[in-house]
């Protein structure tokens, strides 16, 4: 298939109307008060101080013949009309000033830039020494220094340069008027976030439609593209080293927008992009990769969103052992990535972010991360929901995307197995409310895959054999009852009996429980900080109305009209 071919066919595609979807790239460029506001001001004090002196020799000097215009005359005649000995004096030692700036400028700035290379990634050096600005301010330091020392050797006894001696003295003010601004724009150059965004804008402007239909050209395309990708990933893995988490948070984000901004615009790149190249395939990345693996992703235009959701999973695994909060920050930017493509009807890339959460979720269990599960679970299932959701505005692709809602309820529910296995009880329950909230976004938007999700979610509860798999399964069954409960609300009531016919073989004990723990919840945030920052089992009172109807299913439960609710769950 074509790039071009790819998201062409629905107008929404290429525009993409949520804000952090509006990534083009910018030039960016370094204010203007960098330079100007500190080489006036120095300017300013520097003339200041230079005509007040003067003023004070005039008034110094003043009699009745003599007047300002006079000292005026001389003052312009000494700086005009110089012998030979006077312009030798002038000159003289300029050159080794100039010289001493340029040292001076080469020096600091080799000093910052090497520390910041190190601090985050060898490449701030390369787009150091290339960018426009330090070019030029190097460039004036050295021109300015090898005509001091022109001038200085052209004075002779028959030939005094007036002017050159006059520009000489010009060129090393102006040089050193320059340090400081240019001291200004080496640390402002240098700024962590400048520094993301430079990197991520060459990417991008490597990685989107351009006139350059000649394949070296292409290929060095690929390269800028990829070194892009590999740059952000670095600064991002050591800011996560020195526990620097600002640092890591802008470069995990800005490989989103660089991935966002790519997939929108990969559909107009030409079909030799698509390419592998042998050094991509042998590239870390790519290099375990079967032949079969990498064609796959050739042919599905995915081998950039591969390479970058890799260095996702890199950054994944390190922040498990670093800093947690950046997992969850991963899974952030996976679902955005998921969702444009989701937007733009790119399947490929969407399963690939379906098989990245997968990954997370297993590096999660592995290391029994509760905390890292729970937050990677919420993201993965407003994924999921989102694609339902598109699925219903009858766009192109949406029973593809439908069905990649039942296929994320797939895989948690085999997670949720796995979780259970483990001994992570916790993690079973949030899969199983998630699974809930899921099967009810899907009732809600009308999806046909509605019950399948809810078939999906029926079987989430495991035959417990431990008192903690047993509570775990309680917390199964409020999930389910939760469900049940909107069904009736909404007058869906086959579905709610469905749930009720899959808990027949329930004890009536845990049912009554279950009953008395979601009618006396009346708090709908959770009394701790989390990211969800609701309780699972907070029913709204519409829903908690629907109570008596629903365990007025199951035969043991039911008790005599006269008594009270409260005396109808405790009986």
């Amino acid at each position: 298939m074509a790039l071009r071919d790819l998201s062409d066919k629905s107008s929404t595609s290429a525009h993409v109307s949520s804000s952090w979807l509006d990534v083009a790239p910018r030039r960016l460029v370094v204010p203007l008060a960098t330079w100007s506001m500190p080489f006036v001001s120095l300017f300013a004090i520097t003339a200041f101080v230079y005509l007040a002196s003067f003023w004070l020799d005039v008034v110094a000097t003043v009699s009745e013949q003599a007047s300002d215009d006079v000292s005026i005359a001389a003052l312009t005649q000494s700086i005009f009309d110089q012998d030979v000995d006077d312009a030798r004096n002038s000159v003289a030692g300029l050159g080794e000033v100039m010289a001493a700036v340029l040292g001076l400028a080469l020096t600091v700035s080799s000093i910052i830039v090497q520390l910041s290379a190190t601090r985050f990634t060898p490449h701030i050096t390369s787009l150091f020494f290339r960018a426009r600005a330090n070019l030029i301010v190097l460039g004036f330091f050295v021109v300015s220094s090898v005509y001091v020392l022109w001038v200085n050797f052209s004075i002779g006894d028959t030939y005094v340069p007036h002017w050159g001696v006059l520009l000489s003295m010009l060129l090393m003010t102006a040089s050193l008027l320059m340090l400081f601004p240019y001291f200004a724009y080496v640390f402002d150059f240098l700024d962590p976030e400048k520094i993301v965004t430079r990197i991520t804008a060459d990417g991008i402007r490597a990685a989107t439609p351009g006139r350059d239909p000649n394949a070296s050209q292409l290929t060095n395309r690929q390269v800028r593209a990829i070194a892009a990708i590999d740059h952000l990933a670095n600064i991002a893995l050591n800011a996560l080293q020195q526990k620097d988490k600002n640092i890591a948070s802008s470069a995990i984000q800005a490989l989103c927008r660089f991935g966002i901004t790519y997939g929108v615009a990969k559909a107009g790149m030409p079909q030799a992009w698509c390419h592998t190249a042998e050094w991509i395939r042998q590239s870390p990345d790519f290099v375990s990769l079967s032949d079969d693996a990498i064609d796959d992703l050739t042919d599905r235009t995915t081998w950039l969103e591969w390479k970058l959701l890799r260095q996702y999973q890199m950054l994944f695994g390190e922040a498990l052992d670093q800093i947690k909060d950046l997992c969850y920050l991963v899974a952030i930017e996976t679902r955005r990535l998921g969702a444009a493509a989701a937007k733009r009807a790119d399947i490929h890339t969407l399963d690939l972010a379906v098989k990245f959460f997968n990954t997370y979720l297993r590096a999660a269990l592995n290391v029994s991360d509760i905390r890292t599960a729970y937050n990677v679970l919420h993201q993965y299932r407003q994924l999921a929901e989102y694609a339902v959701t598109l699925a219903q505005l009858d766009r192109e692709g949406s029973t593809a995307l439908d069905h990649r809602g039942v296929q994320v309820a797939r895989f948690m529910r085999y997670y949720s197995s796995v979780a259970f296995q483990r001994g992570l009880s916790f993690v079973a329950e949030v899969i199983a409310h998630d699974l809930g909230g899921l099967c009810e976004h899907a009732f809600r938007v009308k999806s046909p895959n509605h019950e399948a999700i809810l078939q999906i979610f029926l079987g989430v509860d495991e035959h417990a054999e431990t008192k903690e798999q047993e509570k775990t399964l309680r917390g199964v069954r409020r999930a389910q009852v939760k469900l049940a409960t909107t069904y009736l609300v909404e007058h869906a009531t086959e579905l709610a009996w469905e749930i009720a016919d899959d808990m027949a073989a329930e004890p009536s004990e845990r049912l009554r429980s279950i009953w008395n723990e979601l009618l006396t919840l009346d708090s709908r945030e959770f009394w701790e900080v989390n990211d969800r920052g609701t309780n699972f089992d907070y029913l709204t009172s519409e829903q908690k109305a629907t109570l008596p109807r629903f365990f007025a299913r199951f035969p043991a439960l039911v008790v005599r009209p006269e008594l009270g609710e409260n005396e109808r769950v405790q009986a």
